[in-house]
């Protein structure tokens, strides 16, 4: 059995070591769970450099993301959970780059038998964050716009897709054409490439409507592009900045029409949620994925021994689905 283990903190390929006899050793409130399915987050190398929000203390075990089967439980563990598939939650406490590992019984949700693997191994975070953004900021009804950049990413694929089972409408922005033309050909709705003049394409577009929420990933000037087409008072939530920087949203639309600026981050939202309202959202966004309702790309898999490779394609440019370990 195999598992990722980050040594020290700045340099993932210098320092994270594949341990091929982890202690395995379930507690009385703990669960063993084979892994069927791991992904690369982006959160995980930015962990491994300690740029992020989270400061792992080495020696950590990788790895936010997963789904697998519980194959034993510890003694005060409801033993209904053995034969279970499971999502664990990514709240840093236990790695999931592994063929097996150990977790806190409170840290796995069990989901549905039904689905691949690779794509419930997604659950937990991106389209958690997709469904919390359109549900926990705004009352949104059918027939609303919502407004988001980084358009072919991950987490707006999910917000594409249960937009439109709530009925609601999309305004993506992408970086090229290409993006353009894949998102239009898989019915994304409205799409515009970034470039000049994109606060007033974005206005021409809509044809005389407003948003009525932005989501922002990129921390650039189109975030503050979608804002200008924002209805008074409204909302951007930003869930990540891929430029490092604060979310620029101009001073008129913050003064004059009252923009209010969000953030948000699963695991507050993990930690001051009930057992019932986590297990319940997690189950609910499990069925969906198992139902095809909602997916994201999956570019590769690779066996977790085959770690370097996989974390060299995770950096390819031009990369346009996930990679996944599968063990």
């Amino acid at each position: 059995m195999s598992q990722l283990i980050l040594k020290a903190i700045g340099d993932i390929d210098k320092d994270i070591t594949l341990v091929t006899d982890p202690d395995l050793t379930v507690g009385s409130d703990q669960v063993l769970v084979a892994i069927e399915a791991a992904v690369i987050n982006p959160v995980d190398l930015m962990i491994a450099a300690g740029i992020y929000g989270f400061q792992a203390k080495p020696p950590f075990a990788l790895g936010t993301e997963g789904v697998g089967r519980v194959t034993a439980a510890g003694a005060s563990v409801d033993q209904a959970l053995v034969g279970r598939r499971v999502v664990i939650l990514p709240n840093y406490q236990q790695g999931t780059w592994a063929d097996e590992v150990v977790v806190a019984a409170s840290n796995v949700v069990p989901v549905t038998d039904e689905g691949d693997p690779a794509q419930l191994a997604m659950v937990s975070t991106n389209p958690l964050t997709a469904h919390l953004m359109l549900t926990q900021y705004v009352d949104l009804q059918p027939g609303d716009w919502i407004g988001q950049n980084l358009g072919s990413s991950t987490v707006a694929q999910y917000v594409l897709g249960l937009a439109k089972r709530a009925g609601l409408k999309v305004l993506s922005v992408v970086r090229n054409e290409a993006a353009a033309d894949r998102l239009r050909r898989q019915g994304a709705g409205l799409v515009v490439v970034d470039g000049n003049d994109l606060a007033e394409r974005i206005k021409a577009e809509l044809g005389g409507q407003e948003l009525n929420l932005v989501l922002d990933g990129a921390g650039d000037a189109t975030t503050g592009a979608l804002a200008s087409a924002l209805e008074f008072e409204g909302t951007v939530v930003s869930y990540s900045s891929v430029t490092g920087q604060p979310v620029p949203v101009g001073l008129g639309d913050s003064i004059y029409r009252q923009l209010k600026l969000r953030g948000i981050w699963i695991v507050n939202w993990l930690q001051n949620s009930t057992a019932e309202e986590i297990a319940s959202t997690y189950g609910e966004l499990a069925e969906l994925v198992a139902q095809g309702v909602l997916s994201a790309e999956v570019e590769a898999t690779y066996p977790v021994a085959e770690y370097r490779k996989a974390l060299d394609h995770h950096r390819q440019p031009g990369r346009t689905g996930k990679i996944v370990f599968r063990p």
